[in-house]
């Protein structure tokens, strides 16, 4: 199991790095997208709505082919026609993505009204649809990347990627005057390259066969998650809408960059757990240790995530005053810590939902996703007359709070395992203590300030120490990882024992 975790953990490193990257983009196109010079804040509030109507077009268009794919890549009945099974879910989803365009392409104009009230954004919503289209089609290549455990080459190809959007997205705003339509164009030129450079890679992959029985157990399969993952991107973008619908543009940009701040934990953290361990899970139905390792991938993910949560909440002003130019964004501060606190109840429910995918019991999570949306569209609508942006965020993190408990409670029935949750429910305790502290330093001298909230974070694991939070092997594994990689002379022999971790699994 130790190796199995090892494995994990490097896998992790790799895809953070790549989702670091995504984020450093992010930032760097923050201060742009913030300018008055290109963009007003009400267009920043248009270019989140444009961002999260992507995401759900992306839950529509997927068809839950990735979440198939690898569920029965791994099976023990298909693992001599794996290269099958990826031909059927590439084809399948290529099919999909084309059709979604011919049908909602012409009524672009039509959703521009609906969404924005104003037909004049209808050529980027074309671009949003066309890139989101793509993007789904990037998906599936990225996931064969992941269950071949081919961490290094997804993040290079995403990296790549990343930075022609990046360039693309500078030029078309900045000398081409495109504005919000120049954020989108780069995207489609971006996710059309790497289709292109992958396509090598992806033909190596395939071998035309088509069983349509296969093809009919991995859409029974996936259609419940198709109706998960439309609800769970309705989940996490009904806030802006609701914004949208029951206040100002000004508000929703506020609250976008807020969200666009809290996303970074999800992204480097969640996902790249995420993204590393996902194939691991599948791949130790039948270890004996399975149970211990997936008990120990939450406790060790949650241990991580609550760190950047606190770090996060904590310096939320200074990042914020940083990174936008526009004064009146700066506000956004305020409900970092309710909206970063909410990840850590996200990463709670993908991993404690391993049992419902390992017993392909996945009817369970679309209805759970679909109450759940129901619940935050209550929540919104009740919470945001009252506090405008906070009550957005306080129904996002009940929402999350309630759709992890009850992932949890259907996939322990269904498939139990062992988890710490009173090591769980300390950290949580102290990390929201320590993070909402933020909201009281603000106001102290910025060198003190400063000082204060570094120490927050320092102190956290010693805190945890008190509530014997660590298992003795726990304690000598820190110590000896301490000793590891404290000595800068060793660092190429330690990276190379990182490397050879896969060979020994």
């Amino acid at each position: 199991m130790l190796n199995s975790i090892r494995l994990s953990l490097k896998n992790s490193l790799v895809y953070g790095l790549g989702n670091i990257a995504v984020k450093v983009i992010g930032f760097v196109l923050i201060p742009l997208y913030t300018d008055p010079k290109y963009f007003s804040v009400d267009d920043f509030g248009i270019i989140g709505l444009l961002d999260i109507t992507g995401l759900v077009i992306i839950a529509v268009i997927s068809s839950s082919m990735p979440q198939s794919l690898i569920r029965w890549y791994w099976d023990k009945d298909h693992r001599n026609n794996q290269k099958g099974i990826f031909f059927m879910s590439f084809t399948t989803q290529i099919l999909v993505s084309i059709l979604f365009c011919c049908l909602f392409l012409p009524f672009s104009g039509k959703i521009s009204v609906l969404v924005f009230r104003d037909i004049g954004w209808s050529f980027a919503l074309k671009l949003v649809i066309l890139s989101s289209a793509l993007q789904a089609i990037n998906n599936i290549i990225n996931m064969l990347i992941r269950i071949q455990s081919r961490s290094v080459l997804y993040t290079f190809t995403n990296l790549f990627k990343l930075l022609i959007v990046l360039l693309l997205t500078i030029y078309l705003i900045v000398f081409k005057k495109m504005g919000v339509a120049g954020i989108y164009l780069a995207q489609v030129i971006g996710n059309s390259v790497f289709i292109i450079m992958l396509s090598g890679y992806s033909i190596k992959n395939c071998k035309p066969s088509f069983n349509f029985s296969t093809l009919k157990a991995m859409s029974l399969y996936g259609y419940p998650l198709l109706l998960a993952s439309f609800a769970g991107a309705l989940l996490n973008v009904i806030d802006r809408y609701a914004l949208n619908s029951m206040s100002l543009l000004k508000f929703v940009a506020i609250y976008t960059l807020a969200f666009k701040i809290a996303s970074v934990l999800k992204l480097v953290f969640v996902e790249s757990f995420k993204m590393a361990v996902s194939p691991l899970i599948m791949q130790k139905i039948d270890s004996p240790d399975n149970k211990r390792f997936y008990s120990k991938v939450l406790l060790y993910s949650s241990y991580v995530i609550m760190f950047g949560i606190i770090a996060l909440s904590l310096f939320s002003l200074e990042i914020i005053k940083v990174m936008a130019k526009s004064p009146e964004l700066w506000q956004a501060y305020i409900v970092v810590p309710v909206l970063a606190l909410s990840v850590f109840f996200v990463n709670m429910r993908e991993v404690t939902s391993s049992g419902l995918y390992i017993t392909k019991k996945t009817k369970i999570l679309g209805v759970v996703v679909v109450i759940s949306t129901v619940l935050n569209l209550m929540l919104n609508i009740l919470l945001i007359p009252l506090w405008n942006i906070m009550g957005a965020a306080l129904a996002t993190l009940l929402s999350q709070l309630f759709y992890w408990y009850a992932c949890y409670f259907f996939a322990q029935k269904a498939f139990y395992i062992p988890y710490e949750t009173r090591k769980i429910f300390i950290m949580v305790a102290c990390g929201a203590a320590l993070s909402f502290a933020s909201l009281l330093l603000n106001d102290v001298h910025i060198i003190p300030r400063l000082l204060i909230k570094t120490g927050c974070i320092i102190i956290f694991p010693f805190i945890l120490y008190f509530f014997n939070f660590y298992e003795s092997t726990e304690l000598l594994a820190i110590k000896g990882f301490i000793i590891k990689w404290s000595n800068p002379g060793k660092l190429r022999e330690n990276l190379r024992s990182l490397k050879d971790i896969g060979k020994d699994v």
